[in-house]
């Protein structure tokens, strides 16, 4: 019963966020700018009008994309078809192992105990490292197995990205890890649900009627507020990893000469777009566990909640609503990850690949570095003040 209501609750979550960044893909493509009306995207002069058009349903879009998939195939010569093959299931079935690694229903009832995961791993943070080298090999294999050399150059690019994205996650990422003091998931998001010490040294002063207050309505110490520059340079770290080699850029409609996808036919590109989004998916889950503690509520302690609902509907049913609550939480924190990932990706031009290499290489490893040290020495300044390491 329980790995039958996680793969459910894993399944609803994903596809909550595809449909998501496939919403935010469109809105991008076919929003009117009303400063430039010169770029709005042309509109067919039949069916429903300008405002209008037949595109705009929901049901024609699916009908003409399955249309699309159910054709017959377009055959290319020289292109090696059990490599992509392999490689897509590759690629995909990464991005499943990693969706399962994150702590998307939390514990049940809120309570402490075992943590409803569908993977709990020791080494979670490694086992992520180890889902986006699967990603890289599988995009740069398909890259390959085209026989266009302007995809060969997409495959090419992603190696670059790989390289210079394993050093900058690892050194963002380990700040998480030092001040969590594990590589479980499941153990960042408990260290994230704990009273900013501030806060809980600022109630101390005033006595214990003030702690027991914020006890029952925690200040969480998310670390998007206690390490935002680590924050930073995950989201940099990340976006070079999932960034897709693709051709087509999703969110402007526009195609490129080098990439993948070149000569792909329907079904080709509708596996890219699947894993592309997939990708997104995982990146901002996994900034939503690191940096936003899972499915956490601020202000909000869920054992309460079922503590006070327990007098009128019993012990179960409150505990089953507050783990559905902590499930909806982290969907809502997807939505908007992906959200404001899409918005920052329309209002920043796109840089060329040399320019965000040297970027990431020449100042956000530097930086990546002194954050390290930094908060390294404040978590051993911390264990040494009286109820604050403890």
């Amino acid at each position: 019963m329980t790995t039958a209501f996680l793969v459910g609750v894993w399944l609803v979550v994903a596809m909550v966020g595809l449909a998501s960044v496939a919403l935010f893909e469109r809105s991008g493509r076919s929003r009117a700018r009303t400063d430039r009306p010169e770029l709005a995207p042309p509109r067919a002069v039949w069916g429903g009008g300008v405002l209008h058009p037949p595109s705009r349903a929901a049901t024609a879009r699916a009908l003409a994309g399955f249309a699309r998939l159910v054709r017959r195939r377009t055959r290319v010569v020289d292109h090696r078809r059990g490599l992509r093959r392999l490689s897509r299931g590759l690629g995909c079935g990464a991005l499943l192992l990693g969706l399962g690694l994150l702590p998307i229903a939390g514990t049940w009832g809120g309570a402490a105990g075992p943590p409803l995961l569908l993977l709990d791993l020791e080494g979670g943070l490694i086992a992520i490292l180890l889902v986006l080298l699967a990603l890289a090999v599988a995009r740069i294999a398909i890259g390959l197995s085209e026989r266009s050399a302007w995809s060969r150059m997409g495959a090419a690019r992603q190696a670059s990205r790989a390289i210079a994205g394993t050093a900058l996650l690892v050194l963002s990422s380990m700040p998480l890890a030092i001040d969590a003091a594990s590589l479980r998931l499941h153990d960042l998001v408990l260290d994230q649900q704990r009273m900013l010490w501030p806060v809980a040294g600022l109630a101390r002063l005033f006595g214990p009627d003030v702690v027991a207050r914020l006890e029952a309505w925690p200040v969480p110490a998310w670390n998007l507020f206690t390490q935002p520059l680590t924050a930073v340079l995950f989201a940099a770290a990340i976006s070079l990893w999932v960034a897709s080699p693709r051709a087509d850029v999703p969110g402007a409609g526009a195609v490129g000469v080098a990439g993948l996808g070149l000569d792909g036919d329907a079904t080709e590109l509708y596996w890219l777009r699947v894993e592309a989004r997939l990708a997104s998916v995982f990146a901002a889950g996994l900034f939503v566990t690191l940096f936003l503690g899972a499915g956490g509520l601020p202000l909000v302690d869920p054992v309460t909640l079922v503590e006070r609902a327990e007098p009128f509907l019993g012990r179960g049913l409150p505990e089953a609503l507050v783990t559905l609550l902590h499930v909806g939480v982290f969907a809502g924190k997807l939505v908007a990850v992906l959200y404001l990932g899409a918005r920052v990706g329309r209002m920043t031009a796109t840089s060329r690949d040399d320019r965000s290499l040297r970027l990431a290489t020449r100042r956000l490893l530097p930086v990546a570095w002194a954050n390290l040290l930094l908060v390294a020495a404040i978590a051993l300044w911390l264990e040494g003040l009286p109820g604050v390491g403890a």
